[in-house]
C-alpha cells in the first residue's frame, strides 16, 4: 500500500497545482469546468490507482488450518479457493526492503505439479511461514503467541 499512498499524494499536489493555474490564469467562463474536470480526473484516478488496491487488500484473507491454506477475497463478490496441505510440496517466503519496513512479505506456497502461488503484503511473513512450514512437514513446534499493539494476543 506504500506505493499506490504516494501516488495518491503525488496526483493530489498536481491537481491542487493545476486548480491553482486554473484559478489564476484562466478565463472566467472556462474556470468553473476546467476545474471541475480536473477535480473528476483526479477522483476517477484516485480511485482506481488507490482505493481499488486498499479495498482488494482489505477484504482478502489468508486462512491456514491443519488441513489446508484458504483464500478468501472479494468485497461484493467473494470467491476463494483452497490448497489441501498434502498437496503442497514447498513453502517459502520473500522480504524486499520495504516488505521489511512494513514487516510483511510474500508466501510463496509450491503445489504437487502446480506453479507456485504467491500471497503478497503477508503481515508477520516469518511467523506465518513458521506456521505454515510447522503445519505442512511437522518438523518442530509452531512459534509461540505474540502480542499484537500491546492488546490482543495471537496464535
Amino acid at each position: 500500500m506504500i506505493a499506490p499512498a504516494l501516488w495518491m499524494i503525488g496526483s493530489t499536489a498536481i491537481a491542487g497545482a493545476l486548480i491553482g493555474l486554473i484559478e489564476v490564469g484562466a478565463p472566467a467562463g472556462i474556470r468553473g469546468g476546467a476545474i471541475a474536470l480536473v477535480a473528476a480526473l483526479w477522483a476517477v484516478l484516485v480511485a482506481v490507482r488507490f482505493f481499488r488496491p486498499y479495498v482488494s487488500w482489505w477484504r482478502t484473507v489468508l486462512i491456514i488450518t491443519d488441513q489446508r491454506i484458504a483464500v478468501r477475497e472479494g468485497l461484493f463478490a467473494r470467491r476463494g479457493f483452497d490448497i489441501p496441505l498434502q498437496r503442497v510440496a514447498g513453502v517459502r517466503f520473500r522480504c524486499t526492503f520495504s516488505d521489511r519496513l512494513a514487516k510483511t512479505g510474500t508466501l510463496i506456497v509450491s503445489p504437487v505439479g502446480e506453479p507456485p502461488f504467491e500471497f503478497a503484503h503477508v503481515p508477520g511473513i516469518r511467523d506465518t511461514h513458521a506456521v505454515l512450514y510447522a503445519q505442512v512437514f511437522g518438523t518442530g513446534p509452531a512459534p509461540k503467541s505474540r502480542r499484537f499493539f500491546g492488546l490482543l494476543k495471537a496464535k
